[in-house]
């Protein structure tokens, strides 16, 4: 008795392997800096002015959020010297009181966002699997 197996298409199988391997770092990285946006564009939302509130709003806050890439990913910043106090610090604190529940946290915004990568990322990589036909 004998028997023989045979494979048809592995170098397809193996190529399409290679292509999703090359892509991944892509793909975590593109969702990363969609997830910096995202954070961004929340934290641009100012809320309403307090009633009789006489303060003029600059903007400067709103236009000072930066997104600067590094090696291993990217870095949100604002520059303008009181932010930590309408938005609090990367820790969630240093908040003033009279921002409190009406501002949002940086924190809190990030944290909100970050949670939503890993779906996303799967979700990618499931889509060029498909397309490598995996």
């Amino acid at each position: 008795m004998q028997l023989s197996l045979q494979v048809t298409g592995a170098e397809v199988v193996r190529k399409g392997l290679e292509n999703l391997g090359a892509e991944i770092p892509k793909i975590g990285r593109e969702q990363i800096y969609r997830t910096e946006q995202a954070i961004v564009r929340r934290m641009k939302i100012y809320p309403p002015p307090p009633a009789a509130s006489r303060y003029v709003r600059t903007g400067a806050l709103g236009s000072g959020w930066t997104i600067t890439s590094k090696a291993n990913g990217y870095t949100i910043s604002n520059m303008t010297p009181y932010t930590k106090y309408v938005t609090g610090n990367a820790y969630g604190q240093e908040q003033a009181w009279m921002h409190q529940g009406r501002w949002n946290l940086l924190r809190d915004v990030s944290d909100e966002e970050v949670a939503k990568l890993p779906k996303e990322i799967e979700d990618n990589i499931m889509q060029v699997a498909r397309r490598e036909g995996l």
